[in-house]
């Protein structure tokens, strides 16, 4: 695990260790008191990961977040997110080296 990444560990106010599922039914109930789009809370996990690939994190810091061995696991899971973002970078490149002149 790489030196970012973040172990929920809660306890109850009695001390006890939570149970996974009361988090998910936090987040459940949030969600629904919010108002916000019906999500499950590991949605948020590949949120966070495909916005560390549109950003242009790169992928192996990608990989070491989220906890897989190798990014080769990454790149199968997001393969999405790493094409938008090489077309991204692409369209990017092609207006420095074409800019487009206004007159006026």
């Amino acid at each position: 695990m790489s030196s970012h990444s973040i172990i929920i560990h809660s306890t109850t106010s009695e001390g006890q260790t939570m149970r996974p599922d009361t988090l998910t039914n936090w987040f459940h109930a949030f969600i629904i008191k919010t108002d916000l789009p019906p999500i499950h809370l590991h949605s948020l996990r590949h949120t966070n990961a495909t916005l560390q690939i549109a950003n242009g994190v790169p992928l192996t810091t990608v990989a070491s977040n989220l906890g897989h061995a190798d990014s080769a696991t990454t790149t199968k899971i997001y393969a999405h997110a790493i094409q938008s973002a090489a077309a991204a970078s692409a369209e990017m490149m092609d207006h420095l080296l074409n800019p487009v002149h206004q007159t006026d």
